[in-house]
């Protein structure tokens, strides 16, 4: 005799709950794997979201199970299963999104040199063939590595590649107007240094650039302890933030650095102390001891600088940043605008400026930043205001605004910041700031000086500068001294 088939028959809602319970279950599993991926959790905290993931997923299952019998319950919790997994599919989005964002601007340790060939603006060559035969000018002890690199490549595509030396850029940029030289090889870096220069404020209009060689080179920090890595997370360390506030730098070119800031960071403390140094300190340069001014340690890189640096303070930096002052415009605009307190009252680029606070968007915050000839202390206030603008940044982007807008904020990144810490370092940091959710006390000191004209090694000519007042560079060390010893700056 055939036995009857009694299994209830699964209704739409029990096929829907079902559905949507497979779609929970994929959704978790795809958000823990963004979570583990990013390594921003503790191990305790990815145990606690995958666990709290789990026992709503078993709920689900639960009341999908066939034995439950309201059919307006199944679809409710459907409905509510579909919306949390809509929920952790755009988390684990943003998560990628992060993760990314991340990876474009960490673990750069590398920096571009561009060496060009440059002739006059109305000369006929169209090509780096058309200049054989030339007699080339060069600059006889600057730039040397790439220089010979660059002779080199020219010996071999030319068959030969003549060549005179000069003692300055400025010499060696009137040889190519005198018609003594056909076309000079001079780093890009070199332009807008010899472009300050009475007499050569014109040189791109009157030259144009033929052929550029361009050469990679390692930035290699220099840490207190080699054998012992330093761990962001416990251990003090030392930034070193460059930049340039030009519009249209290329944030990965060796060029000089208008912004040279050290950040000393006590993550224990949670203090940052930011000191500036204007661009024009007057100071021995790293490699050879030659004094120039600091911005012009820029151009034989971001090492060079940092070594600078860290012989003024007796620091030993073991991080640095590049900022593009002109990509943050973007970011300041994607935070909704910062709130920069300003000690001055001026005005810049059609914005005014009053002493206090001031809400600023990108661009106003940009011109604010960029401002140096308003005041009596000149670059020395500009870097002040920098400072000002990067704490505001520093604030705005800790608090629970940034969520709204992070998309557009982790897109303007990468143009505006290279740095060579890790993406382990900084998921760490991320780890640590979730873990406890502690605010960071930022405070700020800069350096001063004399005016004075002196001999820059760079120029190979006498150009204004800024000689250390050693009393606030002596005041500075205390400071730095006192983060990273783990005691509360005490600011004169």
């Amino acid at each position: 005799m055939a036995t009857e088939n009694t299994s209830p028959r699964r209704s739409g809602a029990d096929w829907f709950g079902l559905a949507a319970f497979a779609v929970l279950l994929i959704s978790s599993a795809v958000l823990v794997i963004r979570l583990i991926s990013t390594r921003f959790l503790s191990t305790g905290h990815l145990l606690l979201a995958s666990g709290a993931l789990l026992v709503l997923s078993g709920l689900h299952g639960w009341v999908q199970f066939p034995r439950w019998k309201k059919t307006g319950g199944k679809i409710v919790c459907g409905v509510i299963a579909l919306l949390l997994s809509a929920a952790m599919i755009y988390g684990a989005a943003a998560l990628t999104s992060v993760q990314h964002a991340i990876t474009d601007i960490a673990d750069k340790s590398a920096e571009t040199d561009i060496t060009c060939v440059i002739v006059n603006a109305d000369d006929p060559a169209r090509s780096v063939d058309d200049i054989k035969g030339y007699l080339l000018g060069i600059l006889e002890d600057r730039d040397t590595e790439n220089t010979q690199s660059l002779l080199q490549q020219l010996q071999e595509k030319l068959g030969s590649a003549h060549h005179t030396a000069y003692a300055s850029p400025a010499l060696l940029t009137d040889a190519l107007y005198d018609d003594q030289v056909g076309a000079i090889l001079l780093n890009k870096g070199y332009i807008p240094l010899l472009e300050e220069q009475e007499g050569y404020a014109d040189f791109s209009d009157r030259t144009r650039i033929l052929y550029e060689y361009t050469t990679t080179k390692a930035v290699e920090p220099t840490p207190a302890d080699a054998d012992a890595p330093v761990d962001v997370t416990k251990d003090p360390f030392v930034v070193y933030c460059s930049g340039i506030d030009a519009r249209s730098s290329d944030i990965s070119i060796t060029s000089r650095r208008d912004v040279n800031i050290l950040a000393v960071v006590n993550p224990t403390t949670r203090q940052i102390l930011l000191v500036n140094t204007p661009r024009d300190y007057y100071l021995p340069l790293a490699h050879n001891g030659q004094l120039d001014k600091l911005t012009h340690a820029g151009i034989y890189g971001t090492g060079e600088s940092m070594r600078t640096l860290d012989n003024l303070y007796g620091t030993h930096t073991s991080f640095y940043m590049r900022v593009n002052f002109a990509g943050l415009t973007r970011i300041v605009d994607a935070l909704g605008g910062v709130d920069v307190y300003s000690t001055k009252t001026f005005s810049m680029g059609g914005y005014d400026f009053t002493e206090g606070v001031n809400h600023l968007n990108g661009e106003a915050a940009l011109c604010f930043s960029r401002e140096r000839y308003a005041f009596a202390d000149g670059d020395n206030q500009r870097g002040k205001n920098q400072m000002a603008v990067i704490q505001a940044i520093i604030s705005k982007a800790s608090s629970p605004a940034v969520l709204k807008n992070y998309q557009t904020l982790l897109s303007s990144l990468s143009d505006a910041f290279l740095t060579s810490l890790s993406y382990d370092d900084i998921a760490a940091l991320v780890q640590m700031q979730l873990q406890d959710m502690s605010g960071w006390h930022v405070t700020s000191y800069a350096v001063s000086g004399s005016g004075d004209t002196s001999y820059c090694y760079a120029l190979g000519d006498a150009a204004w500068v800024m000689r250390p007042n050693m009393d606030t560079v002596n005041t500075a060390k205390e400071l730095i001294r006192q983060v990273m010893s783990g005691e509360t700056p005490q600011l004169p």
